[in-house]
């Protein structure tokens, strides 16, 4: 009497290692072996969490407010402490208003706007900057004019005369970074997410991306599981910051 189980048995493990046969002929490797693959590679690599994510936007048909208020979570729950927002097509600055009461209402966080308060809660969780285009060198320039000239006006004369500051204000990188960062909350993003398939930066403040690391993605990773997949690629980066 012929044993059926066993024909069974051996027919399947005759055609997995036919398909393994012709997958290492062509140069494919079984979706199980990817798995393993990607595992044991994730476990010499520790995972390193960005404490300023920003998201650049580079085409106006990705932005969702339900995403944008999806990622705000997500970041939460990832242990990310700011997130920036740079919308240069004035879609999130016009919804500002919906994502402040989620602000109050589901996440804690605060909210800035172009550099202005909108809403602060005593246990945040998050910082959510919302940035335009005017953040921009447009920023950068007012930062200058603020920390390096002041400005006079004479009663006798109705001009504006610009003197120079003292020798002990000269220009430098870190008083340029704290005059941004005091008047308009822009610091540097550990990791910037290019949202689109436009490769541009689309005008995002220059001067907070020396040691960015960038990531461009076709849409925004709003679930916890897509924005762990974007902080592993950060966490295999090789960050030398200069050196």
């Amino acid at each position: 009497m012929l044993d059926v189980a066993g024909i069974c048995v051996a027919a399947v493990r005759a055609v997995y290692w036919l398909v393994m046969l012709v997958c290492n002929f062509l140069g494919y490797s079984p979706l199980w072996a990817q798995i393993a693959m990607k595992n044991r590679k994730m476990e010499n690599v520790k995972i390193r969490i960005p404490a300023h994510l920003a998201v650049c936007f580079t085409e106006s048909r990705l932005i969702d407010l339900t995403e944008v208020i999806q990622i705000m979570d997500s970041c939460v729950a990832a242990g990310i402490r700011q997130l920036s927002l740079y919308d240069p097509f004035g879609e999130l600055v016009s919804q500002i208003g919906q994502i402040e009461q989620a602000c109050r209402l589901f996440t804690r966080a605060d909210l800035f706007c172009d550099g202005k308060r909108l809403h602060s809660s005593g246990l945040t969780n998050l910082q959510v900057n919302v940035l335009s285009r005017k953040m921009g060198k447009s920023a950068l320039v007012e930062a200058c004019k603020m920390k390096f000239f002041s400005k006079r006006h004479t009663a006798h004369k109705s001009i504006l005369c610009f003197q120079l500051c003292r020798e002990e204000d000269e220009i430098t990188v870190d008083r340029v970074s704290k005059t941004l960062e005091d008047k308009f909350h822009l610091s540097d993003p550990d990791f910037l997410l290019q949202v689109g398939n436009v490769p541009t930066l689309c005008g995002y403040p220059p001067w907070n991306l020396r040691i960015t690391e960038f990531l461009q993605t076709p849409r925004l990773p709003c679930s916890r599981r897509a924005l762990d997949c974007c902080v592993e690629a950060f966490s295999q980066r090789d960050i030398r910051v200069g050196k």
